[in-house]
């Protein structure tokens, strides 16, 4: 058995994938991210929000920082974020490989019909890597050749092999979801990669010999961006009646963390979830927004506390998908979660 978990997200993406792995880094040695700045993983540390978009979530934990080889990166948002977290090269690498979001790739979005006809976030992202297949693209180590980020290029393959090498662990951070896969998703309205769990191992390099447990984030609700974002196989509700359902005093609202857009939100979709299931293979889930089943149980920690409906779904989503459910989310901050390992 190998060393490296990957995390995955089984719906359209915003599962809470950035909370799961905050929680979790203090575990690893590692963390790798690939995808693109389109995706913002969420969490909060010691009450203050935080979302990166280019780095893993792992920046409180002593682990080392990667960004895949099929990574693509917006050098204004990755500065960003190494300015804030004051990275040293010695903790952040960037793969040589990784491809750089040029203001062509973003002008050529934004003046297609993408944001109407798919609802994309305009970034540049699928014009980076139409790029990169065409081999007409410039890669992030002859980008920053001479730059002060020069400093952070490096062989992340290498680095995580050495990881691995030294029997550390190493943690994948999936984006996006399975239900935005380009290859398995409901085409056109998807992502321009595949974000499954083999996926992501191939992105940075890792060897399936090398894998060691796979964790599948949800949903209680799936919810995909605003506007014309494709459908899914369950009816689209309102926020109003997910906040009459769970009895909740406050107002629920989510927003998409890159374009600011109303989140679209549906039922539960289980065909989804269950192909999902059937192509990542995780061993054990994660389930978020809990609370969004009872308002009662919002930022509960202990699972013995939950109230019986909420309770009593966790105990039908594990009998019917299968997999054990390990982590729960009732709420956005750090201690919001219920840990059942």
């Amino acid at each position: 058995m190998g060393n490296v978990d990957v995390l995955v997200g089984l719906q359209w993406g915003s599962e809470a994938k950035g909370k799961i792995v905050a929680h979790l880094a203090s575990e690893y040695k590692a963390m790798i991210r690939s995808g693109g700045p389109q995706a913002g993983h969420t969490f909060y540390y010691e009450g203050r929000k935080y979302v990166n978009r280019q780095i893993p979530c792992g920046v409180f934990s002593d682990c080392s920082l990667y960004v895949a080889p099929a990574g693509i990166v917006n050098l204004e948002v990755l500065e960003d974020e190494i300015k804030r977290y004051d990275l040293i090269p010695e903790r952040l690498m960037i793969d040589r490989n990784v491809m750089v979001i040029t203001k062509e790739h973003v002008k050529a979005e934004q003046e297609s019909s993408l944001k109407e006809r798919l609802a994309s976030t305009g970034e540049g992202v699928g014009a980076a890597q139409v790029d990169k297949v065409w081999r007409k693209g410039v890669l992030f180590g002859n980008f920053v050749k001479g730059s002060w980020l020069e400093r952070y290029c490096g062989d992340v393959v290498e680095a995580i092999h050495s990881h691995l090498n030294n029997g550390e662990t190493i943690l994948i951070e999936g984006t996006q979801g399975f239900g935005l896969c380009l290859n398995y998703g409901g085409y056109p309205f998807v992502t321009s990669r595949d974000v499954t769990s083999s996926a992501l191992l191939n992105d940075a390099g890792v060897s399936p010999k090398d894998h060691r447990r796979t964790i599948g984030v949800l949903r209680t609700y799936p919810i995909r961006v605003g506007g014309n974002s494709g459908p899914t196989n369950s009816s689209e509700i309102s926020w109003e009646e997910i906040e009459r359902r769970s009895g909740s005093s406050r107002r629920i609202r989510e927003y998409t963390t890159v374009t600011g857009r109303l989140r679209r939100v549906f039922e539960q979709d289980y065909e989804t979830l269950e192909r999902a299931i059937m192509v990542n293979k995780p061993d054990e889930l994660a389930v978020m927004f809990l609370d969004y089943i009872n308002a009662d149980d919002f930022g509960k920690e202990v699972f013995e506390d939950l109230s019986s409906q909420s309770k009593d779904y966790v105990f039908e989503l594990e009998e019917r998908l299968k997999v054990p459910i390990k982590l729960i989310g009732t709420g956005p901050e750090e201690r919001h979660i219920i840990d059942r390992r």
